[in-house]
């Protein structure tokens, strides 16, 4: 009896070890594209974080996607004011100062214009 005792003990810690371990870990998603902005249920939101995927200018129409919202100057994206919409980059500021922010995070530059 004595002997069961102590082995269930040791099976109860074990489990308990195992369990706090798994339960730690935050498992990524393989199938997510490396520049993927994290989901809010994975990582929590994320305001600092912004991502630049495209700009649109056709004459003095300028709109760019950012964080994966459609945004025109003057307009407000995660607490920061799109300032300027330039060929490749735009310009937001905060009250932490001005940001820019390029197309897939470079000056490499895709131009409709030029047949891509």
């Amino acid at each position: 009896m004595h002997r069961n005792i102590k082995t269930m003990l040791a099976v109860f810690g074990m489990t308990l070890a195992f369990t706090s371990v798994a339960t730690g870990q935050v498992l990524a998603d393989p199938t997510r594209p490396f520049d993927a902005a994290p989901s809010a249920s994975a990582r929590g939101e994320i305001a600092d974080t912004l991502i630049l995927s495209a700009i649109f200018i056709n004459g003095d129409h300028k709109h760019a996607i950012i964080n994966g919202m459609n945004v025109k100057e003057g307009q407000d994206v995660a607490g920061k004011t799109l300032i300027s919409i330039r060929k490749g980059l735009v310009i937001l500021r905060g009250a932490k100062g001005s940001q820019e922010l390029y197309v897939n995070h470079s000056q490499f530059i895709k131009d409709a214009n030029d047949g891509f």
